[in-house]
């Protein structure tokens, strides 16, 4: 019995030795919380995961010899996910996020949000207050992203939705299914950009009245927050963020 173990000790540990990598590939990736498909920013049903989100966290944690793969989920989702930790980390917080699980990075990617609606409905949205009364269509979670401002003045909207599908939250505003839009502008230019049926050749008009908004990832743990934050400064420094950036903004 006892030359069975010996026996049985020795072929594991020959295993170990012969095939290391498997057992740490196994543990290895880190599996992060991305939102669903919103080129340029993310590219879901990309095989390679692409968009600039996704590409910069590749070209980040390259740096660091660290590999990643992504979970693809409605934005709101990816909230309750992130402070429970069912995975490793999350793409895209505010930058100012707080919580006590959460170990946010310094900001690496920016958004322009503004309101866009059609010239058809000569609307005149001059400050966010005359977003009152208005139909309105947003993107997941803006009540939380965007400021006091506008939460006060979506109170007092005829509708307001928050739609998961951002492609198909601008496919409403053509179709007549709402007056306004509130989205990144690069997520809108890419939509028009490949999509030139004439059912998007409707005149529009963009209403700049937010702010850039700078975004993090946030982290289950501050070693990998660290390392993020390393790979983006090295990816900086190397030219390589710019040239992800130049690839897909138009």
């Amino acid at each position: 019995m006892n030359k069975f173990v010996n026996f049985s000790s020795r072929i594991g540990l020959l295993i170990l030795c012969l095939f290391p990598c498997f057992f740490l590939q196994a543990d290895d990736t880190i599996e992060l919380i991305a939102g669903l498909s919103k080129p340029p920013f993310v590219v879901e049903n990309d095989p390679k995961n692409s968009g600039i989100q996704l590409d910069l966290i590749k070209a980040i944690f390259a740096e660091e010899k660290q590999d990643v793969r992504f979970v693809h989920m409605p934005l709101a989702r990816s909230f309750a996910r992130v402070e429970k930790w069912h995975s490793d980390g999350v793409i895209t917080l505010p930058s100012n996020y707080e919580h006590e699980n959460v170990n946010v990075s310094a900001p690496y990617v920016s958004y322009q949000n503004v309101i866009v609606t059609l010239k058809e409905d000569n609307l005149s949205i001059n400050t966010l207050a005359d977003l009152q009364g208005k139909r309105i269509i947003a993107f997941q979670a803006a009540n939380k992203f965007l400021s006091a401002e506008f939460v006060e003045a979506i109170a007092g909207a005829a509708e307001y939705r928050e739609i998961a599908d951002q492609m198909r939250q601008i496919k409403m505003l053509f179709a007549k299914r709402t007056e306004v839009l509130v989205l990144d502008i690069n997520i809108f230019r890419h939509f028009l950009h490949n999509n030139r049926d004439s059912r998007y050749a409707k005149p529009y008009e963009i209403h700049q009245l937010f702010p850039p908004r700078v975004y993090s990832a946030g982290f289950k743990s501050k070693r990998t927050r660290d390392q993020f934050n390393r790979g983006l400064i090295k990816i900086k420094a190397s030219g390589g963020y710019q040239k992800i950036l130049d690839k897909y903004l138009l």
